[in-house]
């Protein structure tokens, strides 16, 4: 006999013992007891159960209960799994304390075991008991009890509880007409505007869901308040299926087009390797992280061509961790998610001290494996430059999917500490400012000391300075369209110091560039005219000095700071060290989420690099295959995943030559993928294929529109509504760049323009970075911004409350 409090195997101990031995160790109220191990039962079967013995080993076992009534309840071998539920069929029985009721009580269990209507359910369901382990509980005598439906029987959307006063006997065995409550729920967020003892019912039932995995029933008891979880099983009864939530949100920002399947194959497994190793690295209890491989798994999916995060997965990820509920509110802020963060949860003191020992770890070594990264990228590009045989090819091919799958944890280190201090400086500065606090806290994180973001307009700005100082080359670059400017002066870098900065341009940052990730993209290095085009708008704007932009944003955010700094004192002065901790409090946070954002700034500058690399690894093994007569095309490795090129530069297909029809018709059946229209946002339900669905353009007769503000400030002009970086040409000095997301590509753009408005993305996406680096009230998160804002439409922008307002001319 053991108490409930060990670790219980279910094939020893049943699953009912079994679950409530995880239960406690989840850390929730479960009443006290012990399990009677399935040996004791077999002994009873087989006629050698030695009474005396037993009876001796249960009065033992008795003296650790202290209750005036307890519960004996079956325990069987397969009862209560996920496949099958003996519910009803097998017994439990109140008993008095004492060795011969518990006794008589264990007897009746065991004979349960053997009764018809368990022989008819064995025979009817096709499933069969294997032994029978039997639990001793404290009874608690109820307030009120019932059963909880984590996903309703009649709405997968819902919540359900189902109630009685007193015992939950009467509910079960149809005695009285219960009481319910209904809470609708969207992945594991639920909407429960009840208090006390329901609100904390709530919260465990969701947490409990996350924990196992799978939808619950679960009975309940409350006491004084205090809710106790008697039991939880899987929802054995087919449901509708359970509902996912997809979202673009910031993956856009990645992927801004369609991708193709030999990038969707590098991402899938990749996100899978992502989320798996930051579990890792802060120490998530293993057990936990192996009942998380499915939503590690299916953290992305695409439809119509396009890249979607499955947020269900996500949270799921989430609630796995301590402090889910204030990772998940910075996550949403991260990636510009506009849910409401997370139910509480209750997770034990000592996974939490691990949690963040692990944090600080990693925090300390934050520097060094961003550099680790920078170099290992930084060894690939110049090691697959010189590659030039298949077999060579193979091997940087290799080493690339080596790094994105296996050693991305470093780079993973700079978005999670950069999404963790931005969000601890929010919470900060919403405890001093209130409702004002997003303007104030962008402001705080102005000007970053070296940001790698900025340096591409800064480089920019010393060519054309360069370029004006001679007269011969800046007349015919202002004179001639860019083929014949390039073609007359691209090979003469020795003779004008411009065309060498060019040059330089072009090889160090070329490929910084909008959908710098897409396989199927031009960038600057392919395309030098679109990098002359660009200089010539730039050009015609005569645009300031952009360090002295910068340095103007850092003079307003160190101005923040003494006034942030001044209200702390003004606040707590009269208790020295309670102000002198939040004036320490307060440098820190801004220092560590500078140091965050400007890590996972560098990281992300060297995986476009790295992208661009293997980009061109792929258009050689393609042309060498194609040489070899395996590709129609060179481009067709496109249309295939990363392990079947891996088979076709081997000759191990399982049918290699079904490979030129397969890509053919992927290519077909790809087209017509890509013309399927998909919102920003959907629900799907789990099992069934994804129908396409319009967008909800929300075309409100509204003259005020909300968002979230990336860096404040006020202005009145002309919107310029650009699908694309490639319509960069429309913007005029001063417009209002509107667009559905940014990625780094944009920032050569942002010189041109006075404010900026964006559908997709969060505080730490790229264009609210750059937009505060250089001063422009920004407004991100505005949803059908592209839809409801018309091109040339005069609009005014304000950043500090996130509004945008239509002026009429």
């Amino acid at each position: 006999m053991i108490t409930l409090q060990e670790s219980l195997s279910p094939s020893e101990f049943g699953n009912k013992a079994a679950s409530l031995s995880r239960l406690i160790q989840y850390g929730e109220n479960v009443p006290n007891g012990f399990v009677i191990h399935k040996d004791w039962f077999e002994a009873f079967q087989q006629g050698r159960l030695n009474i005396a013995h037993f009876k001796e080993a249960l009065e033992n076992a008795l003296k650790s209960l202290n209750a005036v009534t307890l519960m004996v309840r079956s325990s069987a071998i397969g009862e209560d799994s996920d496949e099958n539920s003996f519910a009803g069929q097998l017994e439990s029985y109140r008993s008095a304390p004492d060795v011969t009721s518990v006794y008589e009580n264990t007897l009746r269990c065991w004979k349960s075991y053997s009764s018809q209507s368990v022989k008819a359910y064995e025979n009817t369901s096709g499933h069969h008991l294997k032994g029978m382990a039997v639990v001793v509980q404290e009874m608690v005598d109820p307030d009120f009890a019932g059963v909880v439906f984590t996903r309703s029987p009649l709405a997968d959307n819902e919540l359900l509880v189902e109630y009685v006063t007193g015992h939950g006997e009467k509910l079960v065995n149809g005695d009285v007409q219960p009481e319910s409550k209904t809470y609708v729920r969207q992945d594991y967020q639920v909407n429960c505007t009840d208090s006390g003892a329901f609100k904390s019912l709530v919260d465990i039932c969701v947490r409990l869901e996350v924990s196992f995995g799978v939808p619950l029933d679960i009975e309940f008891a409350v006491k004084d308040g205090i809710v106790y979880v008697l039991q939880a099983r899987p929802i054995t009864t087919e449901g509708k299926g359970v509902t996912v939530h997809w979202s673009n949100t910031n993956v856009n920002e990645n992927y801004p087009s369609a991708i193709s399947p030999l990038l969707y194959s590098i991402a899938r497994d990749s996100y899978y390797h992502y989320f798996k190793n930051l579990s890792k690295l802060f120490q998530i209890p293993q057990q936990r992280i192996q009942r998380l491989e499915s939503s590690f798994a299916n953290v992305i999916g695409v439809f119509g061509g396009g890249m979607y995060y499955n947020m269900s997965s996500i949270y799921n990820i989430f609630y796995s961790s301590p402090f889910a509920k204030q990772l998940l509110g910075s996550f949403n802020n991260f990636v510009g998610h506009q849910d409401e963060s997370l139910n509480d949860q209750k997770v034990p003191l000592v996974e939490k001290f691990t949690f963040v020992r692990s944090v600080i770890k990693h925090n300390w070594k934050l520097e060094r494996e961003v550099t680790l990264f920078e170099n290992r990228v930084q060894g690939y590009v110049f090691k697959s430059e010189q590659a030039i045989s298949l077999d060579e090819l193979k091997m940087a091919f290799h080493e690339f999917i080596e790094i994105r799958m296996h050693s991305w944890y470093k780079a993973s280190l700079a978005d999670f500490f950069a999404m963790l201090h931005h969000g601890l400086l929010g919470k900060l500065c919403s405890k001093f400012y209130g409702k004002e606090a997003y303007g104030i806290h962008n402001q705080l994180i102005q000007s970053i000391p070296n940001l790698v973001s900025t340096k591409p307009v800064l480089l920019i700005h010393e060519i054309l300075k360069t370029t004006r100082k001679d007269g011969v080359l800046y007349s015919d670059f202002r004179d001639m369209e860019p083929d014949h400017f390039w073609n007359l002066y691209g090979s003469k870098s020795k003779e004008f110091k411009a065309i060498e900065l060019i040059h330089s341009y072009l090889e160090n940052w070329g490929f910084r560039c909008s959908g710098e990730l897409m396989f199927t993209a031009d960038n600057f290095s392919d395309n030098p005219l679109a990098f002359i085009q660009l200089l010539k708008q730039y050009d015609e704007i005569n645009e300031h000095d952009p360090a002295l932009q910068i340095a103007a944003t850092a003079d307003e955010a160190k101005q923040i700071r003494q006034r942030f700094i001044k209200k702390i004192w003004t606040k707590y002065g009269i208790v020295f060290p309670v102000a002198l901790f939040f004036h320490g409090l307060l440098n820190l946070s801004i220092r560590n989420a500078m140091r965050g954002i400007s890590s996972r700034e560098r990281a992300r500058l060297k995986q476009a690099q790295l992208y661009y690399q293997f980009k061109k690894v792929i258009r050689k093994i393609g042309g060498e295959l194609q040489k070899r007569n395996l590709l129609a095309d060179s481009n067709d490795l496109l249309f295939l995943s990363y392990i079947e090129i891996t088979e076709l530069m081997e000759y191990s297909s399982i049918l290699p030559e079904a490979n030129l029809d397969l890509i053919a018709l992927r290519k077909r059946n790809y087209q017509q993928e890509c013309e399927k229209p998909f919102p920003d946002e959907f629900f799907t339900v789990n099992g069934q294929i994804a129908g396409s669905q319009n967008e909800d353009e929300s075309n409100s007769e509204t003259d005020l529109i909300q968002g979230m503000s990336a860096c404040g400030g006020k202005v009145t002009a002309r919107a310029r509504v650009i699908e694309s970086i490639s319509e960069a040409y429309k913007l005029k000095k001063g417009d209002i760049l509107v667009t559905r997301q940014t990625d780094p590509g944009w920032i050569v753009v942002f010189p041109l323009i006075s404010g900026l408005i964006v559908e997709r993305g969060g505080m730490l996406s790229h264009g609210a970075i750059v937009s505060r680096e250089f001063g422009i009230p920004s407004i991100v998160g505005v949803p059908s911004a592209t839809a409801r804002i018309k091109d040339g439409q005069l609009i005014q922008l304000d950043a500090d409350t996130g509004t945008i307002k239509f002026i009429d001319d």
